[in-house]
C-alpha cells in the first residue's frame, strides 16, 4: 500500500477532530428545544480553527496536486499507450521499361558491279546460247585458229577438273580458241562430232589450223592439253 502524502494525513486528522468535537460538544442536547444549541459560543474559536486547518490543508494539497476535501479525488491517471506509427513502406520505384529489342540489321545487299565509264550498274552478261557457241566455233575455224573443245558432264568430278585445266591453257596471243560444252548440247556440234565421234566424257578435241583434229579421252592435266595445243600451232 502506498504511503499517503503529509497534507492528506493532516486533512484526515483535522476532519476526524472536527467530527469528534461536534459529536461530543456541539451535538444538540436531548433537553434542548427550539433555537440554537446552548454553549455554542464557547466553542466558536475551536470551530474556526478547524475550518482554517481544513482550508490550509486544501491549499497545500492544491499546490501539491493532492485531492482536497471539498472535491472528489481525481481518478487514477489512465496510462496512455503511445502507438508508434508503423513506418510506411516506401513504394518501390517503377521498374524501367524493358529495353526495346535492337532491330535486326538487314542483310547486306550484294555488291553490284558498276561500269567505270558511266557509273551505271553493270548487268551481268547472259550465258551464251548453244547456237552462239557453235557460231563462235565456226568463226574460229574459218580464221585458222587452233580450237580446244571440251565435252564434259557437269555432274562428274573429273569433268569439272578438266574444265578448270582447260581454263588454265594460254591462248598464245589470241591464236587459240577454247570452249567447254556440256554433253547435253552435244547434238548442236554435229560439224565436229560427225568427223570425231565423242562417246565418253570428258573428251577434249583439238583442231589445228589445217582443220585436222585429235582427241584426248578421260582426265588430262593442263600440261598435256597445253602440249597438244602447242603442237597444233603453225610452225610446230
Amino acid at each position: 500500500m502506498r504511503s499517503l502524502h503529509k497534507p492528506m494525513i493532516g486533512l484526515l486528522v483535522a476532519t476526524l477532530a472536527f467530527f469528534a468535537l461536534w459529536y461530543v460538544e456541539l451535538r444538540p442536547s436531548a433537553s434542548t428545544s427550539g433555537g440554537s444549541p446552548s454553549g455554542l459560543g464557547q466553542y466558536q474559536s475551536a470551530i474556526n480553527k478547524a475550518h482554517q486547518a481544513v482550508a490550509t490543508s486544501n491549499a497545500a494539497n492544491a499546490k501539491l496536486g493532492a485531492p482536497v476535501a471539498t472535491t472528489a479525488g481525481p481518478k487514477s491517471p489512465t496510462s496512455t499507450t503511445t502507438t508508434a506509427a508503423s513506418p510506411t513502406k516506401a513504394t518501390p520505384a517503377t521498374k524501367p521499361a524493358a529495353k526495346a529489342a535492337p532491330a535486326t540489321k538487314p542483310a547486306p545487299k550484294p555488291a553490284v558491279k558498276t561500269d567505270k565509264a558511266t557509273g551505271a550498274a553493270a548487268t551481268p552478261a547472259p550465258a551464251p546460247s548453244a547456237a552462239a557457241e557453235v557460231k563462235a566455233l565456226e568463226n574460229a575455224v574459218a580464221a585458222h585458229k587452233v580450237v580446244a573443245l571440251l565435252f564434259y558432264n557437269p555432274a562428274g568430278a573429273d569433268d569439272q577438273a578438266m574444265k578448270q585445266e582447260l581454263g588454265s591453257v594460254p591462248t598464245h596471243g589470241g591464236q587459240v580458241f577454247k570452249l567447254a560444252v556440256p554433253v547435253s548440247e552435244l547434238a548442236e556440234f554435229q560439224a565436229v562430232t560427225a568427223q570425231v565421234p565423242v562417246v565418253t566424257a570428258p573428251t577434249v578435241v583439238v583442231i589445228d589450223t589445217t582443220r585436222q583434229a585429235t582427241m584426248i579421252t578421260g582426265f588430262a592435266s593442263q600440261l598435256e592439253i597445253n602440249q597438244r595445243v602447242a603442237d597444233a600451232l603453225p610452225g610446230k
